[in-house]
């Protein structure tokens, strides 16, 4: 399907549809874009696909957004929830996770750009030399010789494995481990560590985070900051009282941090089983104004949801898919390409 809309994006701009299309009446909504890692997905020995794109490609779609639609700063999203209502429409950029090269790549092509985005931090990889799981995973697949994996936890499952099945293979293991069956994360990943017979990596081998110093420069250069919670932890595998501890944990480390009031989360994955109404009761208890998901969707701007303003995902692309996509979620307001 992905290799059928990158054919299909190289034909409408080849043809000058993509530009007449362009030329359409936008609708008034906010388009929320997502990224994650900046960089090239294939030299990492980590997870290849929390990659969004190239430093390259993100310049390039950062000078094309830029062009098109309003970039639009995290105060005028506020805004926005109040009751603004611009005349076509809006775009903000995110970023997940809090990787180093947001800093050392992304961020210097915003500032040069004068484009604000808004980072997303998990408060216990910020600094630390920690591995999230899902790198963890990632790192144990892509070094494991076996050609078949068979997993107990949470339910038998097996999994081929080749060298060039590895990335999918990453890609399906994820989505086990995310579902909210899966409670018990060591018990996961010295399943997967026996299975693969490969040991995790040692903590601090590779500095893959930001560390305090890179966020309070980006912020006095006009980014952004919300919290990702504490650990990371998808929210509802956890009990009420533990999703209140993540979020006002994270939320009072940020604000010493950084000194500036916090009060917005983007939740861990993002999907609709990963947040629920014990989850939106435990931000409004600890002081949180929105909360952001990740499933899709835009964002009509009379009725945005202050607890699930929805973003989309900027996965590896071409320019002709990523300018094709982007032109036709203005015009419908919804949907995806």
């Amino acid at each position: 399907m992905r290799g059928k809309r990158e054919l299909l994006a190289s034909f409408s701009s080849r043809t000058g549809l993509t530009r007449v299309l362009e030329t359409l009446p936008q609708r008034r909504a906010l388009i929320i874009l997502n990224y994650h890692r900046i960089g090239n997905a294939d030299e990492t020995p980590f997870d290849s696909g929390v990659f969004s794109a190239t430093a390259e490609q993100f310049d390039l779609q950062i000078a094309y957004l830029k062009r098109r639609f309003h970039i639009a700063s995290l105060e005028e999203v506020f805004a926005m929830m109040d009751g603004d209502t611009p005349q076509a429409t809006s775009v903000l950029i995110t970023f997940d996770d809090g990787y180093r090269d947001n800093y050392t790549l992304a961020f210097p092509i915003l500032r040069s750009n004068g484009v604000q985005a808004v980072f997303f931090l998990p408060t216990a990889f910020i600094g630390t030399g920690k591995l999230p799981w899902w790198d963890i995973i990632a790192y144990i697949i892509k070094r494991s010789v076996k050609s078949r994996i068979h997993l107990e936890y949470p339910e038998p499952v097996d999994f081929e494995l080749t060298r060039d099945q590895a990335r999918q293979v990453c890609i399906q293991i994820l989505r086990v481990f995310a579902q909210t069956a899966v409670k018990d994360t060591e018990r996961f990943l010295a399943d997967l560590e026996r299975e693969c017979e490969v040991s995790r990596p040692e903590a601090g081998a590779e500095r893959c985070f930001l560390n305090w110093d890179e966020a309070r420069d980006m912020q006095r250069q006009g980014m952004a900051f919300g919290s990702h919670t504490h650990s990371h932890e998808i929210l509802t595998k956890l009990s009420p009282e533990l999703q209140r501890e993540e979020v006002r944990y994270s939320r009072e480390i940020m604000e010493r941090e950084l000194n500036r009031h916090l009060d917005i989360l983007a939740y861990p994955v993002g999907l609709k089983h990963c947040f629920s109404d014990e989850t939106i009761r435990a931000l409004q208890d600890t002081g949180y104004r929105a909360a952001f998901s990740f499933y899709g969707g835009s964002n009509r701007t009379r009725s945005i949801r202050p607890f699930d303003i929805r973003r989309y995902g900027v996965a590896d692309q071409s320019y002709a898919r990523f300018r094709l996509q982007t032109t036709l979620r203005a015009i419908t307001g919804t949907g995806s390409f």
